[in-house]
C-alpha cells in the first residue's frame, strides 16, 4: 500500500547503488535533509517506488542487472512516478554521449563520483524543498476542497430542510384553509381579548377578517349570545385552574345571524410553570347541531307515534264493545224515553273517546284517510266564512288565491280542519290585532330545495300558507311546537295536540309542514303537498247515515275475532240483523270451520290476531279454499288496513270502533259486491 505525504511526515529520498559503501556515505550526508531510503538494485528501487512517494531519486548509472538508464525508463513510464526528479550518479568522465542519454531518459542532473558532499546536499535540498512546497500546496488545496464540499453539503441540507419546511407549511395552510376550523392564540388572563394570532379562515366562518379581530379587544366577547356570555367568560376565567376547556356557544356573525361554535382551548405554560399563552380552535357546529336536533326530534316523534298507535288500538277495541253494547240497548229501549236518553248520553261520550283515538292516530300517521283530489283554492274558500267569525273584527283577514289551480290528493275534511287550526293559532298570537293572511300557491322551487331530504325536489308541490303579524315563536321552543301536549297557553285554553295532529296528517299525506317565525314580527306556517294530476277527480262527499239493512234468509257470516268481548258484540249485532253467525277465536280455528261447514256467505275477520295466522293471511287461505268467498276485514289499528287487500275486489274494510248501523251496511255491501 502506498504511503502519502502529510504535515507530520518527512520527505523521502531514494538512493539506488549496488555499492553498500556508497549507500552508507550518502545516507549520512543526506539524513538531516530528509528520510533516506536505500536500494541496491533497479528492481528493488521499482518496488520501493510502489510503496512510497519520493522527493528525489539518486540513481547509479552502472549496476549489474537493470542499470540506471533502464530503471529511469520504468520510473518515467509509470503515471505515479513520472514527475519524480532523477539525479544520476556516475563514476565516468563527463562524456557528452552518456550525459545526453541520461537526460533523454528523464534525468534532471548528474553527480559524479567520488561524490562531493556539499554539491550533493545542495542539489538534493533544492528538490526536497520543492517537494515539500508542492505537498503543502496540495494539502491546502485538498483542505480547501474539503471545506468547499462540506460547505456545499451543509448548504444543500439547509436548502432541502427549508424546502421541506415550506412544503410542510403549505400543506398545513391548505389543510387549515379547507377546514371549517379557526386557529387562535392569545394572551393568558385576558379572557377573550384581542388575539395575538387568528387564522384567515375566520372570515369564511363568521364574516370578520383576522385583522379586525386582532385590532379589537372586545369584538369576540361582545357578539356572544347574551344567554351564553356569562358561561363562556366564566370558563375562560377558570382556564388557569383547569388548564383546558371545551365549550359550545352561539355567536352573532357579520350577517347578524347566530351560529354555534365549539371552542376548545388549552393554557400553555413556560419552563417555570407561569401562564405563557392560550391556544385554541373554533369549529362551526351549527349544521351538526341542527341535524342532531332533527334526529332527536324524529326519534322522539317515532316513539310517541308507536305509543299513541298502541293506545289507540286498545281504545278502539274497548270502544267497539262499549258502542256496540249501547247500540243494542238503544234499540231495545225505544219505549223508555228516560233510559233511552241516558244511553244516548253514554253513546255521545263514547263517540268523544272515538274522536280522541282518531286524534292520536292522526299524530301517529295511522288514521285511515278518505283522500280525494281537491283544489287548495276551494279549501280556503270553504273555511273563509267560518274563519272570519273565529278571528273577529280586530284582525285584518286576507285571502290570497292562486291564479292557477293547486290540486292535491288529500282528505278534504282533514285539510280544512288543519287550516282552521292554523288560523286559530294565528289569531291567538295577535291579542292586540294585526294581519292574518291565508294563501294558496304552487310551491316555490327554492322552498322545496330548502327542504331537501324531506321532500322529493324533483316533484311538483302546492302550498297552503298562513301568516300572521303576532308575537312570534322564540327560537328555543320552535323545534317543540309539533310535540304532543306542548303548549304555551294557559291551562284549559289548549291541549297542545293541534299542531302535532296536523304534523301527523300532513306527513301521512306525503307532505311537509314548515314553521318560520321571528319574535315580535310574526309567524308563517306553510303546508307543502304533492301536486295531484287534474284527472284524479274531485272531492267525494261523506256518505250519510242510513238505516241498518237486514240479512236475507239463510245468509251465513263467519266472525273471527281474538277479543272475546268484541266477538260477542259483533256476533250479537249480526244475529239481531238476521244473520246466522259462526264464531272463531283465531285463524286456525276459522280454517277448521271453513273446511267443516257448508255454505258461508261472508268472512268477517279482524286483522291483528295471535296464533300464527293474521287476518290478511286468513283471507288469502279462505279464498283458496272457497274461491269467490266475500271478505270484510276490520282493525283497531287502521294503518294495518289494506286498500282492497292487495287489490282483491271482494274484500271490504271497516274501521274500529264501529256503530251497529255501520257494521250492518258494511256486511250488506260486502255480501252484495260483485
Amino acid at each position: 500500500a502506498s504511503m502519502h505525504f502529510s504535515s507530520r511526515s518527512r520527505a523521502r529520498i531514494l538512493v539506488v547503488d549496488d555499492d553498500e559503501r556508497n549507500l552508507f556515505s550518502m545516507e549520512k550526508v543526506l539524513e538531516d535533509i530528509a528520510e533516506v531510503v536505500c536500494a541496491e538494485s533497479g528492481e528493488a528501487a521499482l518496488k520501493l517506488m510502489l510503496q512510497y512517494d519520493f522527493a528525489v531519486v539518486l540513481l547509479d548509472v552502472l549496476m549489474p542487472g537493470m542499470d540506471g538508464y533502464e530503471a529511469a525508463g520504468f520510473i518515467r513510464a509509470r503515471e505515479r512516478s513520472r514527475t519524480v526528479p532523477i539525479i544520476f550518479l556516475t563514476a565516468l568522465n563527463k562524456d557528452d554521449a552518456h550525459m545526453l542519454r541520461g537526460y533523454a531518459m528523464g534525468a534532471v542532473d548528474y553527480v559524479f563520483k567520488p561524490v562531493d558532499a556539499t554539491i550533493l546536499r545542495s542539489k538534493v535540498a533544492v528538490f526536497v524543498e520543492l517537494f515539500n512546497k508542492t505537498q503543502e500546496i496540495r494539502l491546502k488545496a485538498e483542505q480547501e476542497q474539503r471545506l468547499l464540499e462540506e460547505n456545499f453539503r451543509v448548504r444543500t441540507e439547509k436548502f432541502l430542510a427549508e424546502q421541506a419546511l415550506r412544503r410542510s407549511e403549505e400543506r398545513q395552510s391548505i389543510i387549515i384553509r379547507s377546514l371549517p376550523l379557526v386557529l387562535y392564540a392569545g394572551e393568558p388572563g385576558q379572557e377573550l381579548g384581542a388575539p395575538r394570532f387568528i387564522s384567515d379562515t375566520v372570515a369564511t366562518i363568521c364574516g370578520f377578517t383576522a385583522e379586525q379581530f386582532m385590532k379589537s379587544a372586545n369584538l369576540w366577547s361582545s357578539r356572544i349570545h347574551p344567554d351564553d356570555r356569562y358561561r363562556v367568560l366564566r370558563e375562560f376565567s377558570r382556564l388557569g385552574e383547569t388548564g383546558s376547556l371545551a365549550i359550545e356557544y352561539r355567536w352573532r356573525c357579520a350577517d347578524d345571524n347566530y351560529r354555534v361554535f365549539l371552542d376548545q382551548a388549552v393554557l400553555i405554560r413556560d419552563e417555570l410553570g407561569a401562564p405563557k399563552e392560550v391556544c385554541g380552535t373554533l369549529l362551526d357546529v351549527t349544521e351538526r347541531r341542527r341535524l342532531e336536533q332533527q334526529l332527536m326530534q324524529a326519534q322522539k316523534l317515532d316513539a310517541i307515534e308507536k305509543l299513541t298507535g298502541g293506545i289507540a288500538h286498545d281504545f278502539n277495541n274497548m270502544l267497539t264493545v262499549v258502542i256496540g253494547t249501547l247500540d243494542r240497548l238503544r234499540q231495545s229501549l225505544a219505549g223508555d224515553p228516560q233510559v233511552l236518553r241516558r244511553v244516548e248520553l253514554a253513546l255521545e261520550g263514547a263517540h268523544r273517546c272515538t274522536d280522541l283515538t282518531r286524534r292520536l292516530l292522526a299524530f301517529g300517521r295511522r288514521q285511515s284517510l278518505q283522500s280525494a283530489t281537491v283544489d287548495l283554492n276551494s279549501v280556503i274558500e270553504g273555511i273563509a266564512d267560518l274563519a272570519r267569525q273565529v278571528i273577529g273584527e280586530e284582525i285584518e283577514f286576507v285571502i290570497e288565491l292562486s291564479p292557477e289551480p293547486c290540486p292535491a290528493h288529500i282528505d278534504p275534511v282533514q285539510i280544512e280542519s288543519a287550516l282552521l287550526n292554523l288560523v286559530v293559532n294565528a289569531r291567538d298570537a295577535m291579542p292586540n290585532g294585526g294581519r292574518l293572511a291565508v294563501a294558496a300557491s304552487p310551491a316555490l322551487a327554492s322552498k322545496v330545495r330548502q327542504l331537501e331530504g324531506t321532500l322529493d325536489s324533483s316533484a311538483d308541490y302546492v302550498a297552503l300558507t298562513v301568516s300572521d303579524t303576532g308575537v312570534g315563536i322564540p327560537p328555543e321552543i320552535i323545534d317543540r311546537v309539533f310535540d304532543p301536549f306542548f303548549t304555551t297557553k294557559s291551562p284549559g285554553q289548549g291541549s297542545g295536540l293541534g299542531l302535532s295532529i296536523i304534523y301527523g296528517f300532513i306527513k301521512q299525506s306525503g307532505g311537509h309542514i314548515q314553521i318560520e317565525s321571528e319574535v315580535g314580527r310574526g309567524t308563517t306556517a306553510t303546508i307543502f303537498l304533492p301536486r295531484a294530476a287534474p284527472s284524479e277527480g274531485a272531492s267525494a262527499d261523506e256518505p250519510s247515515e242510513q238505516s241498518s239493512p237486514l240479512a236475507r234468509p239463510g245468509e251465513v257470516v263467519l266472525a273471527v275475532e281474538d277479543d272475546a268481548a268484541v266477538r260477542e258484540i259483533a256476533s250479537g249485532i249480526l244475529r239481531d240483523l238476521g244473520y246466522h253467525v259462526l264464531e272463531a277465536a283465531d285463524g286456525p280455528s276459522a280454517i277448521e270451520v271453513l273446511q267443516r261447514v257448508g255454505a258461508i256467505d261472508l268472512l268477517f275477520t279482524d286483522l291483528a290476531m295471535p296464533g300464527g295466522l293474521s287476518g290478511r293471511e286468513l283471507a288469502v287461505r279462505a279464498r283458496e279454499l272457497r274461491p269467490g268467498l266475500k271478505v270484510l276485514v276490520t282493525s283497531a289499528h287502521t294503518d294495518q288496513l289494506l286498500d282492497g287487500a292487495d287489490g282483491d275486489s271482494a274484500v271490504l274494510l271497516l274501521n274500529k270502533p264501529y256503530r251497529a248501523h255501520e257494521l250492518a251496511r258494511a256486511v250488506r255491501a260486502a255480501i252484495d259486491r260483485a
